[in-house]
């Protein structure tokens, strides 16, 4: 849990986050006990980290035999890079750790979830702070040190508010994630999900982040009917979607970011590139990641300009790794979220955890056309402990995940011949 939360917390300097000393902080502690040696991995995992490790030499080799760059856009920074490919291999590290010294993996998930869920539900109420008031104070040092105007700052002059977050994308990824957690972790409390789901979707509102508006509301609609229980979640998102619905229309005219988010609507935006009005740009007739896609053609179309990448914006995760590892980098990025989409299709069942890893796993690849979902600050904490725990990470002696093991996970057990039966 300490873990977790230390994905929200503040910058403690410029360029140096909270998450970033708890991560590698506890990977250095528990290599220095050998417990490195515990860690056991399943076979998704093995491709997983077959395809970045690859991607990571590939990025690496621009940086020891960077390509010629005769653009106007200089090199980013390599620290930053590197930070972004490590932080995942750390994160999967301490699961497999602790899960390998004997930590249990279903209580350990309980806590992420319940981290992330409350987590982002004091993330929407700092939203509504913004959206009520004009002090920022609060939220300057987690967003860049609080010593250059973020994203985040320019959105909220468009009435998009994402807390703590540096852009409202990043919200929107994390609160599709908590709201998937909160779909698992309070599927027999229908009182909780609700107060859960009622907050989450005020602050992903709130953020206009079109990642939980396309893609995380759906997924989890579609995780609240087809999982086991449905008839409690659909409940309480029944409860939580007439709470909504009264306090949109008390304060609904009060928000400035009303005209922005009914732009989402079809035929509300005046614009006949709907898909260009979805992505805000990135697709469509006036891409604007065609210009980068271009420029890394014109300087290294093959492997990229390595790990510092460049200084421009990417929105993207396939056209990130294609400026760091260029083209082979973008297959490898597809591989690896092929593998994590497979994976869980090798082992998925009737149990909470395998909707839950499902939901993950496609809200991550659905995020990754609008930003780099398995790189981007805070997002990635979150994401990965959620990977590791549902999909990467297996106790000794078993073949694939803990939860497919009989009496483990929630709600659920599977008799010895395979068959499903309620608890």
């Amino acid at each position: 849990m300490t873990l977790t939360l230390g994905a929200f917390g503040p910058y403690l300097a410029p360029g140096l986050r909270t998450e970033q000393v708890g991560v590698y902080g506890a990977v250095a502690a528990l290599f220095l006990f050998g417990l490195w040696m515990r860690v056991r991995l399943t076979g998704t995992a093995q491709w997983v980290a077959a395809a970045h490790l690859t991607l990571i030499a590939v990025a690496a080799s621009g940086v020891l035999l960077p390509p010629p760059n005769h653009t106007l856009y200089r090199p980013g920074s390599i620290l930053a890079g590197l930070d972004n490919v490590l932080l995942p291999i750390a994160v999967v590290a301490v699961v497999g750790m602790l899960v390998g010294a004997g930590a249990d993996p279903g209580r350990m998930l309980r806590a992420v979830c319940a981290s992330v869920v409350w987590a982002m539900a004091g993330n929407a109420l700092l939203a509504i702070h913004s959206a009520a008031s004009d002090d920022t104070r609060v939220l300057a040092p987690f967003r860049l040190f609080g010593e250059a105007e973020s994203v985040a700052d320019r959105a909220e002059q468009l009435g998009r508010y994402s807390g703590i977050f540096n852009q409202p994308a990043e919200a929107g990824l994390v609160y599709s994630v908590a709201v998937l957690a909160a779909l698992y972790l309070y599927q027999q409390h229908i009182g909780r999900l609700t107060v859960a789901l009622l907050a989450l979707t005020v602050g992903g509102v709130l953020s206009v982040s079109k990642v939980f508006l396309l893609v995380g509301v759906p997924v989890a609609i579609a995780y609240a009917l087809l999982a086991p229980g449905r008839w409690r979640r659909l409940a309480a998102v029944g409860a939580a979607t007439v709470a909504a619905h009264l306090v949109a229309s008390r304060y609904l005219d009060q928000w400035e970011g009303q005209s922005f988010a009914l732009r989402l609507l079809p035929g509300s935006s005046g614009s006949s590139d709907q898909v260009g009005v979805y992505t805000a740009g990135r697709f469509g007739g006036q891409s604007t990641l065609q210009d980068v896609v271009d420029i890394m053609f014109a300087i290294s179309p093959t492997f990229g300009v390595g790990l510092g990448g460049l200084q421009m914006a990417y929105d993207n995760g396939w056209v990130e790794v294609l400026v760091m590892a260029g083209l082979f980098g973008v297959a490898l990025h597809t591989a690896l979220l092929a593998a994590l989409l497979v994976g869980w299709a090798g082992v998925r069942n009737g149990r909470p955890e395998s909707g839950l890893a499902g939901g993950l796993v496609l809200v991550v690849i659905g995020a990754s056309f609008g930003l780099p979902a398995l790189t981007a600050n805070r997002c990635a904490t979150a994401v990965w402990l959620l990977l590791g725990l549902l999909l990467l990470v297996r106790r000794d002696g078993s073949g694939g995940p803990w939860w497919q093991e009989a009496g483990s996970g929630r709600h659920r057990t599977l008799l010895p011949q395979g068959v499903p039966l309620r608890r």
